[in-house]
């Protein structure tokens, strides 16, 4: 039997990129204008994006086996958000993050499986991204991949795009990161994380 689980909603192209204090400096200066400058051409380049669907209010979600929608409880999909410590350059010497991308591009998104014997939810595995604090809102979820039964689909399918527009960038100060990660704040709920001050006196490389 064929499984299917179709998302319909925003997807997102979204990367987190290490920089300088010069980099932060054009960045405050010059908001969403840098997508246009050669320093930032690269931001969808190498392995620090995040591509995915949104899990918010205006995603539609159906599972279904041959055909037929199966029951399936949808807050499965956040229950175990990945750590973002992975992809937050804690342990490395980077001062600063800047998240780049978009968000809002309207689009299909199909994972299927073939030669399924009978469906149980709990064989899912979801790879979720909790970006709260990265990106000022509540429950800001991007699920990344799933498998089930522990393996990846067999086919995905995506189509059905409608456009996007780029999300401002922002810049993110590790080292008040690192601090209110070591005094015990949350990765994933509360205020976003913070900015640096950047001003004309301040000359971080």
């Amino acid at each position: 039997m064929e499984l299917i689980f179709n998302v319909h909603g925003h997807s997102c192209d979204l990367a987190l990129h290490p920089i300088s204090g010069k980099t932060a400096r054009l960045i405050k200066e010059h908001g969403s204008d840098v997508y246009s400058m050669k320093p930032l051409e690269w931001w969808r380049k190498g392995n620090t994006a995040t591509w995915g669907m949104r899990i918010d209010d205006e995603c539609n979600i159906k599972v279904t086996l041959d055909g037929k929608p199966v029951d399936f409880d949808y807050k499965m999909i956040t229950a175990n958000p990945l750590k973002i410590r992975r992809r937050m350059y804690l342990d490395s010497k980077a001062k600063f993050l800047c998240v780049l991308g978009f968000d809002n591009e309207i689009c299909n998104f199909s994972w299927k499986w073939d030669n399924v014997e009978e469906f149980d939810p709990h064989k899912f595995d979801f790879m979720v991204h909790q970006w709260d604090r990265i990106m000022g809102q509540k429950d800001y979820f991007i699920l990344d991949e799933i498998r089930y039964g522990g393996t990846f689909a067999d086919r995905h399918d995506w189509c059905d795009a409608a456009g996007f527009s780029l999300v401002t960038p922002r810049v993110i100060d590790l080292a008040e990161v690192r601090q209110e990660l070591t005094n015990g704040a949350s990765e994933h709920s509360g205020d976003p994380f913070p900015a640096p001050e950047i001003g004309a006196h301040n000359r971080q490389a």
